[in-house]
């Protein structure tokens, strides 16, 4: 799941809305999912 990474910086089941600043830098923001697809 390495290429995973590369695409998308936030975690399964997260997607990125834009970007934010956390201790100075600017980051990915990453938010919850709320879609039907449910991965257990």
């Amino acid at each position: 799941m390495a290429d995973k990474k590369e695409k998308d910086p936030c975690w399964s089941g997260y997607k990125k809305e834009g970007t934010k600043k956390k201790d100075g830098k600017t980051v990915p923001n990453c938010v919850k999912q709320s879609s039907s697809k449910k991965k257990g």
